[in-house]
C-alpha cells in the first residue's frame, strides 16, 4: 500500500506541478538592459549513439550546427499516441525550418515501434533507446519530454510539454 501511495505522490508531482522551463530562472529585466535574445543553457548535451528502425547507428554529433529538439517518447504512453498527428504536422515545419526533430523510444524495441506505426503512422525519425541510457543522461523522468539544443550543442529547454515559442531555444 505505502509503494502504492508513493508511486502516485510521485506520479502526480510530475504531471500536475507547475512546470518551468530555463526562461523561467532568468530573473527580472534590469531597467535600460536589452533582453537576452536566447534563454541561458542547461548545459552541453550529451552524445550519443542509437540506432534507427533501419537499424543504421545515428549519432547526436551528426546534426552539429542545426537546432535540435528531442522527444523521448512510449508507445504506451497515452499522450505521447494522442499527439502524435500534431507532432507529425509539425515535422513538416520544422523541416522547413530546417531544425531537426528526433524521437526517442524510451525503453522501445525496433518491433514494438512497427507495430505502433502500423496503428499510428511516423513521419520524424525514431531512434530507439532500448536500454535507457540515453533517456538517463538527459534526466528523463518520463515521456513525452522535450529538449531542444541550439546550434552550438547546447540544452536550452527541457520539460514535458511543447514550448509554443521553441524558436528562440535555438538561437545559437
Amino acid at each position: 500500500m505505502r509503494r502504492v501511495i508513493a508511486f502516485l505522490a510521485v506520479f502526480l508531482f510530475c504531471f500536475f506541478s507547475p512546470l518551468v522551463s530555463a526562461e523561467d530562472h532568468l530573473g527580472e529585466q534590469i531597467e535600460g538592459e536589452e533582453p537576452c535574445p536566447c534563454p541561458v543553457s542547461l548545459g552541453k548535451a550529451p552524445n550519443f549513439t542509437l540506432k534507427d528502425l533501419k537499424g543504421n547507428e545515428v549519432k547526436l554529433s551528426d546534426f552539429n550546427g542545426k537546432g535540435i529538439i528531442l522527444y523521448f517518447w512510449a508507445t504506451t504512453c497515452p499522450i505521447c499516441v494522442e499527439h502524435t498527428d500534431a507532432l507529425n504536422k509539425m515535422y513538416t515545419i520544422l523541416k522547413e525550418k530546417n531544425i531537426e526533430f528526433i524521437a526517442i523510444g524510451m525503453g522501445e524495441t525496433k518491433n514494438r515501434v512497427n507495430r505502433f506505426m502500423k496503428r499510428k503512422p511516423i513521419d520524424f525519425p525514431v531512434l530507439l533507446d532500448t536500454n535507457g541510457k540515453v533517456s538517463q543522461s538527459y534526466v528523463i523522468l518520463g515521456p513525452p519530454s522535450f529538449v531542444i539544443i541550439n546550434k552550438t550543442g547546447y540544452i536550452r529547454f527541457q520539460n514535458f510539454f511543447w514550448p509554443l515559442d521553441y524558436e528562440k531555444y535555438i538561437c545559437e
